[in-house]
């Protein structure tokens, strides 16, 4: 094969379809396979694969892994040149994954690749970033980043060629299998976030470059398995601090964590307050709870 698109499915069936269509309406000239890891899905995913996409692989976890894990498992049960790990919550074009496979043919050094993923509306989204600083952290933890930047951590630019990025959305990454048996499987003790920016942080350190392509589009819905007062952001910082506490040692990691404790608690005593109404119960209530594990990690996580 000269493709294995990976997909990691939990409960989004008719995102996961429309993904596959897409794919299947690309008409890939590149010999192609699909994996599909499904991380126990009730809603009927698993029937559907079967009854619409019968040629798909599918891998099932019988619960939720992870997203780390799941594409590991679909990178264990495939065969491709090169790996495309996709979201489920996108839609593709074959002239995209087409120059993603054409530069990796065309660039030996080149260990990753990817480009620009896109709202619905065609607006730009966050797809590729440098590597954490404490700035950075700061101007996540206060949204000052996102009000003075709607696509941070990117930065925009006007991209007319390839160019070297720290680390790319696994929403959309084509990833070289030659650069995956050196460096190894993505680190599954990242369930969500931060996974791909370790693992390309690694290429870089074994010496594989990581590129953007501008003329490289894909369509990501985004946060699909993530509703309203949802323990997203508690997941986020949690796998920053993990890449943190592995790649940038302990004084880092101190600095980042009170920024984290600092920013949860803050939220925390809003939402408490925001609880006192009733149209704003319910989701406070969620928000109350993950914002408390969140200052249980700044603490306990290792």
């Amino acid at each position: 094969m000269d493709i294995s698109i990976a997909l990691v499915n939990w409960n989004n069936r008719d995102y996961l379809r429309q993904c596959l269509e897409s794919i299947e309406a690309a008409q890939l000239q590149s010999r192609c396979e699909i994996v599909v890891a499904d991380n126990g899905s009730t809603d009927g995913s698993i029937e559907m694969l079967g009854h619409f996409f019968p040629w798909v692989r599918v891998v099932q976890n019988g619960s939720n892994v992870g997203v780390a894990r799941g594409n590991n498992e679909c990178i264990r049960n495939s065969s491709g040149l090169f790996i495309l790990l996709l979201n489920n919550d996108t839609i593709v074009n074959r002239a995209s994954i087409e120059s993603m496979v054409a530069f990796l043919q065309t660039h030996p050094q080149a260990g990753a690749v990817g480009g620009d993923l896109l709202n619905p509306d065609g607006s730009l989204q966050a797809g590729y970033c440098r590597f954490p600083t404490l700035w950075e952290e700061l101007l996540l933890v206060t949204h000052v980043g996102r009000r003075l930047n709607p696509v941070f951590p990117s930065r925009r630019a006007p991209w007319s060629a390839a160019h070297e990025v720290d680390w790319l959305s696994s929403a959309s990454l084509l990833v070289r299998r030659e650069a995956i048996e050196q460096i190894g499987l993505i680190d599954e003790r990242y369930f969500i976030y931060s996974d791909e920016t370790d693992w390309q942080y690694r290429l870089w350190a074994a010496g594989w470059k990581v590129y953007h392509l501008p003329g490289v589009t894909t369509i990501h819905f985004g946060g699909g398995s993530f509703p309203p007062g949802s323990k997203r952001y508690t997941l986020v910082y949690r796998g920053r601090m993990l890449f943190a506490a592995k790649h940038y040692g302990r004084p880092y990691s101190c600095v980042q964590r009170i920024l984290f404790a600092s920013a949860a608690l803050a939220r925390l005593v809003a939402w408490c307050a925001a609880s006192l109404f009733p149209r704003w119960k319910q989701i406070a209530s969620r928000q109350v709870e993950a914002n408390r594990e969140t200052l249980k990690l700044c603490v306990a996580l290792e």
